[in-house]
């Protein structure tokens, strides 16, 4: 803790941003409802409470009816409180949660501005109940003591001024039970500077606190309650926790001094060497925000070091070995400005000047010093001959090894090429022409060359046997050479010359008879080779043809392999591919459904074709008499039980499936094969009796979608990825979500998805999912509806939190571009509000179109590319059935907590109980993914909700997000 007062420190603050009382009818004028109160820097101040509005057009018609004391912080009834008051209140249509909102500020001296400052104010929110106070006998003696919706968390700045935290008395129950005596106490589970005033019943804190000791304090409040009769002893907790400021001078735990070596990477941007400077103060909460700023600077004066060095700086949070207290650790590094060439050769120093700019004191500032010895690069050889094999039935192009100087992988910021020469000029032309047979090819950006066939024609020969190449590297900058020589020898058999001369492209081929018969391009033993795929939907281990399958597929298109486009095209094209796939990172096919073949002018990605097997002509007559056979009694047992099937069963009853979601209900006519639906009897014969009408404008062809893996799943249903080839006239493949039933999916959870097919029919807007189409005849009923990239919104708020500390809470010290390692999934306060406000367009429209959502959820809005919001999930089962979020009833499950309350006990649905499904979404957003209501098991909050409890604002709500336009 500092001995002296930080600079810029904040004067009188409210500890507590949010009080809550209840007010009822017939409280009398003068009564006090509860105390504010505010921290000071110093004895000598005196706070000015004041009630003030954001501006002079947003005065409530109830601002008239409370009074604030200027010096003591108490809220008072100016009138009393008449059934009027509540009607007129209820008249008005933006009034429809019972509750009066009130903001108060403090102010170091007297002021008329009845405006709300810049400065923070504190939130008053009362709930406003249509009855008589409770007398004494009818009040729960936990009433008297504690606010029973008080969730509010104290804070308070380190290194203040003590002082009283909070008003323990309920000031609006002090005259219910005149007869009883009400006191309170506080314990802690750790000494902590906490007492109560036993004269006026506040929490104070008895001492400066300091953030560096303990964060958060957990203490227990008592209260008692005497009658003549009984004593009874009540209690609630409270978190207090400490907010931090610049109070401490960065340190060096450890060394100041960094020996570095560059040797083989030398290129533009790397990093080198690391130093740690300590801060037992926070990151600052935001980047504008001055707290805890540091800078450097460069203390050398040498040019070479000037254009050559810089210094980069990143921070984190860790927690510190003896407390656990957080604190600030500041990583240094080193960053080359520009690439070195390998003949550099030299020692620097360099020393660095760090400054925590905010520091108030004295030892703000902290030296680094970095000792750099750049050490010149060597082209050298191994000092061995490589010998190398080739088939003497390798194709054109036929990868034979690699060829690279030493340590040559751990270069970078240089480049090295290399070429093949025959050592022995006076070798005769014959043998000389053998040389033809191998050549080398530089790899793009890497060090080292690749041997490759380039010329077939000396294999043949039997002269050409064992060919020794001199191999030279070149450095690009200096062009320093270095040779070595290497052995190539020609083995096996050859090939005839028809053979030799005959290639064609091992990627053509789709199955592994045509495959491994072929001699391909490229193929280092003069045939083909095939891979078996082994896995279903789209893998990177998909079924093709290769020359080589140690380089063909490998997901990269090398220097031999981009020579020709025919010799791997899985690695190297850059043309349309149709199916089922995933694209490489530049070119070629990262991962393809089933077997992935390549022509001319494309690839193509589709499911393997069942070769047929070998039969000769007794073994086709056989099979054909055999079909013939089978045929003629299937047409007879077929003739006899449809006969009697007519004879005997009756006419099938007309019947409809009504649409049980969003509209009333309509006659759908229904069909589902049985075989795909587990059903009870009586749901079987009602539902196969029917046949779902085909619509040809939504129809979709059966044949043209590729299903993929699966997205997501519930108790009856499930999401997969999958393509779609031309849809809706669209050339090539389209990547899609499909929606399906699984087996054990009733005649209901079938007509909810046919309701929302029927939904999704009318609507079209940007932030609702779209659908593309149907396959709705001959198999199971699949919607096709848009791709979401990055699934449900639930979880992609909850892998957010995976980066790191977010900007919101008490942990809302960085933004994204601070974190250690930031993530696309880095959210702002920004993004938070935009994702609120999409969703709220959507559900604006759908209200527009007379549509009742129902079941409004984090997890069934989906997360598109350009975190684009997308409503989904109009009738079919939920992405994840949670015990904690769903309560089974005979008609299914239902979401308890996102349900209003005219929906959970009289089973009204309208837009309004979607806005109260959107509060809770917010919720759910503010908190990243969090699951609402948390630790209240959804039977109890039937009861709870009754009894008029709800979910306060969560903590880190910040007062930008919760007054934003759209919320």
């Amino acid at each position: 803790m500092s001995s002296s007062r930080p600079v810029g420190a904040v004067c009188l603050y409210f500890p507590q941003t949010e009080y809550t009382e209840t007010v009822y009818v017939g409280q009398a004028a003068g009564t006090p409802l509860l105390q504010l109160h505010s921290l000071l820097d110093s004895a000598s101040e005196r706070p000015h409470f004041y009630l003030c509005w954001p501006s002079a057009h947003k005065v409530p018609l109830y601002s008239s009816w409370f009074s604030m004391d200027l010096h003591s912080g108490v809220l008072s009834l100016n009138k009393t409180l008449e059934e009027s008051d509540y009607a007129a209140l209820l008249a008005l249509k933006a009034w429809s949660v019972q509750k009066l909102f009130l903001r108060t500020m403090v102010l170091q001296s007297s002021s008329s501005w009845s405006h709300c400052s810049n400065r923070k104010t504190a939130r008053i929110i009362l709930d406003f109940v249509n009855a008589s106070v409770p007398e004494c006998a009818h009040t729960d003696p936990k009433e008297l003591c504690f606010p029973h919706r008080d969730t509010s968390i104290p804070h308070i700045m380190e290194n203040r001024f003590p002082g009283a935290l909070k008003q323990l008395q309920r000031l609006s129950r002090a005259r219910v039970c005149p007869n009883y005596t009400i006191t309170y106490s506080v314990e802690s589970e750790s000494p902590a500077p906490f007492a109560v005033n036993d004269s006026t019943w506040e929490l104070i804190v008895t001492a400066p606190l300091d953030r560096e000791e303990s964060e958060r304090y957990r203490l227990l409040l008592l209260c008692t309650i005497r009658t003549e009769a009984v004593i009874t002893n009540l209690e609630t907790p409270l978190e207090v926790f400490v907010n931090d400021e610049d109070d401490n001078a960065p340190f060096i735990n450890g060394t100041d001094t960094a020996d570095i070596t560059i040797s083989y990477n030398r290129t533009k941007g790397g990093l080198f060497g690391t130093l740690f400077v300590y801060d037992r103060d926070l990151t600052p909460i935001y980047p504008e925000q001055n707290q805890n700023k540091y800078v450097w600077t460069s203390l050398n004066s040498d040019p070479w070091i000037k254009e050559t060095f810089d210094l980069k700086g990143t921070f984190r949070e860790k927690k510190n070995a003896l407390g656990g207290i957080r604190e600030t650790v500041h990583d240094y590094k080193l960053v080359l400005k520009r690439s070195l060439v390998v003949t550099e050769n030299r020692s620097v120093q360099l020393h660095y000047l760090v400054n925590d700019t905010t520091y108030p004191g004295l030892r703000g500032t902290v030296l680094l010093h970095f000792n750099v010895t750049v050490l010149p690069v060597k082209i050298t050889f191994p000092n061995v001959t490589q010998v190398y094999s080739v088939s003497r039935r390798a194709s054109v192009y036929a990868q034979v090894g690699r060829v690279c100087v030493d340590n040559c992988p751990e270069f970078d910021g240089f480049t090295v090429s290399y070429r093949l020469e025959v050592p022995d000029r006076n070798l005769s032309s014959s043998l000389q022409s053998c040389y033809s047979a191998v050549s080398v090819s530089q790899a793009a950006e890497k060090p080292w060359g690749l041997l490759f066939v380039n010329d077939t024609e000396p294999l043949g020969r039997p002269e050409c046997r064992e060919l020794v190449y001199t191999v030279v590297a070149v450095e690009g900058h200096t062009q320093e050479e270095t040779i070595v020589q290497i052995v190539v020898l020609l083995e096996g058999d050859a090939a005839n010359a028809q053979e030799a001369q005959e290639f064609s492209s091992c990627a053509g081929n789709k199955r592994r008879g045509e495959c491994e018969s072929v001699r391909g391009l490229g193929a280092t033993n003069g045939r083909c080779q095939w891979r078996q795929g082994n896995e279903r939907g789209i893998s990177e281990s998909y079924s093709t043809c290769s020359p080589d399958l140690r380089t063909c597929p490998d997901s990269i298109c090398d220097a031999v392999e981009s020579k020709a486009p025919s010799i791997c095209p899985q690695d190297c094209t850059e043309d349309l591919v149709v199916g089922g796939h995933e694209r490489g990172l530049e070119r070629g096919i990262q991962a393809g459904y089933g077997t992935c073949y390549c022509l001319t002018e494309r690839c193509f990605c589709e499911k393997e074709d069942d070769e047929v097997a070998i039969c000769d002509d007794m073994c086709k007559t056989i099979i054909a008499t055999a079909l013939l056979l089978s045929f003629i009694i299937s047409i007879l047992l077929s003739s006899y039980f449809i006969h009697r099937y007519h004879k005997n069963s009756p006419k099938p009853p007309i019947a409809s499936a009504e649409m049980t979601f969003r509209r009333p209900a309509q006659a759908y006519p229904i069909s589902f094969n049985a075989n795909n639906l587990r059903r009870g009897s009586q749901e079987s014969i009602e539902t196969d009796t029917f046949k779902i009408p085909e619509d040809p404008k939504w129809e979709f062809p059966r044949k043209n979608l590729v299903l993929g893996k699966t997205l997501g799943e519930g108790e009856f249903g499930k999401v997969v990825k999958a393509t779609a080839f031309r849809l809706k006239g669209k050339a090539g493949y389209t990547t899609v979500a499909v929606k399906m039933l699984k087996e054990n999916a009733s005649h209901s959870e079938l007509r909810d998805l046919l309701s929302e097919f029927t939904l999704l029919k009318q609507v079209n807007h940007p932030h609702v999912i779209k659908m593309f189409g149907a396959c709705s005849q001959d198999g199971p009923m699949y919607l096709i509806v848009e791709y979401a990239k990055f699934g449900s919104l639930r979880n992609f708020l909850r892998e957010s939190r995976k980066v790191g500390p977010s900007y919101m809470g008490r942990d809302a010290n960085r933004n994204s571009s601070y974190l250690e390692n930031p993530d696309d999934r880095a959210l702002t306060m920004g993004d938070l509000i935009s994702f609120a406000w999409q969703i709220s367009r959507g559900m604006q429209y759908l209200a527009e179109m007379k549509l009742v959502h129902r079941d409004l959820a984090a997890r069934n809005v989906l997360v598109a590319e350009g975190r684009k919001m997308k409503i989904s999930d109009f009738g079919l089962s939920r992405d994840v059935y949670e015990e904690d979020s769903y309560v089974k009833r005979s008609k299914g499950r239902i979401p308890v907590k996102w349900m209003a309350i005219e929906s959970l006990f009289d089973h009204i649905y309208t837009t309004q109980s979607d806005v109260w499904s959107f509060g809770v979404l917010l919720w759910e957003i503010v908190t990243l993914g969090g699951n609402p209501y948390p630790g209240i098991a959804p039977e109890r909050l039937f009861n709870l909700l009754k009894t008029g409890y709800r979910m306060e604002r969560p903590e880190n709500c910040s007062e930008e997000m919760r007054t934003a336009p759209c919320i």
